[in-house]
């Protein structure tokens, strides 16, 4: 009889300090590396967010080629998020972007006394590629809506602090192969702002992201405002 009496505190012991347990754990951030296969209610920490789009730059005397410019962006290298336990998520992070402006055949980019400039290649040039690539440190600010079965909506906004920038200009001219190349000095604005909305199904998403701000400083450059779509995956 004792030994049943001592088997069942025993069990009375160790159910007690596994809900104990289970009670703090609630107390603490849960750790989330698959924010898309997870409903856990409250802040979790995160990362996703893999973006590959195509790039046009709108409003701008530079003929930017959407086809061949393009952006690959990590949203949320490391982020935080709230789960309201209805559908409802908002997500914090820190991310990083980068962008590839190719401008078609006829245009290069170059770099005079006042800024950036867009011209047209010497007579008889073959081979012309011009591009203006930025880097950026970016911080997302994201709100996604369940509203059916693994699928959600999402819109945000998007701090862009841009600090490297540079342009690429290859032709072959009379006397050859000529490469033209600045780096990090063509007065690309520091920060910029863009919207972001898009739709989720399970782990894959599509995506539309417009910045009203200038690529190129007002007066050092021409007026390249950015649209991109694309593929987000994890967001």
């Amino acid at each position: 009889m004792k030994r049943i009496l001592y088997a069942v505190a025993l069990l009375a012991v160790v159910f007690g300090i596994s809900q104990y347990a289970k009670a703090q754990e609630k107390e603490y951030i849960q750790v989330d590396w698959y924010p898309l296969l997870t409903d856990s209610v409250g802040w979790n920490i995160t990362s996703g967010g893999l973006a590959f789009g195509f790039v046009d730059g709108i409003s701008t005397e530079a003929d930017v080629k959407m086809g061949k410019s393009f952006e690959i962006s990590w949203l949320n290298v490391i982020g935080a998020k709230y789960n309201t336990g209805h559908g409802q998520r908002i997500s914090v992070g820190v991310g990083l972007d980068w962008k590839n402006y190719k401008l078609g055949s006829a245009e290069r980019f170059g770099l005079g006394e006042n800024g950036l400039t867009v011209g047209a290649y010497p007579a008889n040039a073959k081979s012309c590629k011009s591009r203006l690539k930025v880097f950026a440190l970016e911080l997302p600010i994201i709100f996604r809506q369940r509203i059916g079965s693994h699928v959600d909506v999402f819109v945000g906004e998007i701090t862009n602090f841009n600090v490297h920038a540079s342009v690429l200009t290859e032709y072959e001219g009379a006397e050859g192969k000529v490469k033209e190349t600045t780096s990090n000095d063509i007065h690309q604005s520091p920060v910029t702002f863009d919207a972001i909305a898009g739709v989720n199904y399970r782990k894959v998403g599509a995506y539309v992201r417009y910045s009203p701000c200038r690529v190129i400083k007002d007066g050092f450059g021409p007026k390249i405002r950015t649209l991109s779509v694309g593929l987000v995956l994890g967001l």
